[in-house]
Order: C-alpha cells, then structure tokens, then sequence
C-alpha cells in the first residue's frame, strides 16, 4: 500500500513540476515579438524580447534596422525606454539626412532590480520643432 501511496506522490510532484515549467515557458514566450514601426518618414523593422530575470539585468532588447525612407533632408533615428525610465539609446542611419538604413542592438534595464516589466520603441523624424514619432505599444514581459 506504502509504494502505490508513493508513486501516486511522485506522479503528482512530477505533473506540478511540468505545469509550472510550461507556464514559465509560455511567460517568457510571450515577452518577445516581431517590432514594426513606420512614421510615414522613417521606419524600424526588427524584433524585441525581454531576457529572462537575473540575466543582463531582466532587461528589455531591441535588434533591427531603422530606415530614412524619404532623403528629404530631416534625419530619422529610433530608441526606447523601459519602465521608469526616458527615451535613450537613439539609433539613426549613418548618412544623416539622407535616405539609408542603420542597425540596432541595444538593450534598456532598471539596474536597481532584477528583470524590466516592460518598455517601448519608437522610431523619429528629427524635423522642426517636436520630433514626430511612431511609437510602439506597451511591450509587456
């Protein structure tokens, strides 16, 4: 009786310990994604994911290419931002003003805590006065 009392323990222990690692690996699936954005100038085509807590600070990593789509003489730069936190990390072509593409790699993190619940990404014409932006929306974890 003591052995089937046993292994019934050990199944459910066993079906406990799946279920929470499917749920944590479905988590940290869904903090990731394709990233698209287009202001009518300039675009950003990439992809975001949040690295997983404890590791480079839970931060939040952007990877792409922002492009100056017009060449009509305003630069066109992206960065992003977690929460918290302001708008850094700019990125733009490397001709400045004219049309051109220019790679991203660059990750945003609280360094006061373990892992980042979530940011944004934006791309921008630098025009006069304010900057006109596309945003993304909230990137959640």
């Amino acid at each position: 009786m003591r052995f089937i009392q046993k292994k019934r323990l050990l199944a459910a222990t066993g079906l406990a310990g799946a279920l929470a690692l499917g749920v944590a690996s479905s988590a940290y699936a869904l903090g990731s994604g394709s990233l698209n954005l287009d202001n009518g100038t300039g675009k950003f085509t990439g992809s975001w994911s949040f690295y997983p807590q404890g590791t480079g600070h839970g931060g939040m990593h952007v990877t792409g290419s922002v492009c100056d789509t017009s060449g009509d003489g305003d630069g066109v730069y992206s960065e992003g931002r977690v929460h918290g936190y302001s708008w850094s990390g700019k990125v733009g072509d490397s001709n400045g003003s004219a049309a051109g593409c220019g790679s991203v790699n660059k990750e945003w993190y609280d360094p006061a805590t373990t892992y980042t619940s979530y940011g944004y990404y934006q791309v921008c014409t630098d025009d006069l006065g304010s900057d006109t932006c596309k945003g993304s929306g909230r990137l959640n974890r």
